[in-house]
């Protein structure tokens, strides 16, 4: 038995450390050359300056765009490969003092109007909670057509978690792509029309998975999205 939790140990050990490994390639060996293309594109376009035809001017925009596309990809690849590592801090949240902080530049930008109900104070992984209400409420005013954006916010107490509901008046989620929205990367509308790197709701998956927490999505086309999960009352500190 002492064999075979040693065994683990050193496995855990291993993984440890290629995490490690990997999270250094994607912040500095990846991304140094990418940076590099798309300031040389940038460069090349700024002395070229009216000799270059359209045509060439366009191909150097899409240089340019796509590098810096794959670096915000490269991002938020390490933001979701850390999502259950950090941020481990257990706080007292006012989640509607939360919610209120979060949505505040989304009021000022877009006029987003806030339905707040029978939201709890209790002790939590602070920052981790505000991580999925942030992507949430940033998806719902981004993906919204809507002359005013709005977010309908609730809690309901169960017996050990407390289920959120956040609810708003967006483009909604087409059926077939409902379960592919929480796939790393996927994204429903083209990014050429849609700048998006596809991660928030992978994100948010992955934390509410680890504090032991279950999500479910519905929506139609033109009529919404409503997202529903769980957060335990209590977690280990």
């Amino acid at each position: 038995m002492q064999n075979q939790d040693h065994s683990c140990q050193q496995q855990l050990e291993a993984l440890r450390k290629e995490y490690e490994e990997f999270v250094y390639i994607v912040s500095h060996d990846l991304k140094a050359p990418l940076r590099a293309i798309s300031n040389l594109s940038g460069w090349i376009k700024e002395d070229a300056g009216s000799q270059l035809d359209e045509e060439t001017q366009h191909n150097l925009e899409l240089l340019q765009n796509r590098a810096e596309r794959m670096e915000r990809m490269l991002n938020g690849l390490l933001l979701f490969s850390r999502a259950t590592r950090q941020d481990l801090d257990v706080r007292e949240v006012n989640v509607h003092d939360l919610v209120q902080d979060l949505a505040l530049p989304y009021q000022q930008e877009r006029g987003l109007r806030l339905h707040l109900h029978n939201l709890p104070v209790f002790t939590t992984y602070a920052k981790k909670l505000e991580t999925v209400l942030h992507h949430l409420l940033q998806n719902a005013v981004k993906f919204n057509e809507q002359e005013q954006p709005e977010v309908w916010l609730e809690a309901r107490e169960q017996e050990e978690s407390y289920l959120f509901t956040v609810r708003d008046n967006g483009v909604g989620i087409p059926p077939d792509a409902q379960e592919k929205v929480f796939k790393i990367f996927f994204s429903v509308q083209s990014r050429d029309q849609q700048e998006n790197v596809g991660v928030g709701l992978s994100i948010i998956r992955k934390i509410i998975q680890f504090v032991g927490g279950t999500l479910h999505l519905h929506s139609e086309v033109g009529q919404g999205a409503t997202f529903s999960f769980t957060w335990p009352k209590t977690v280990s500190a």
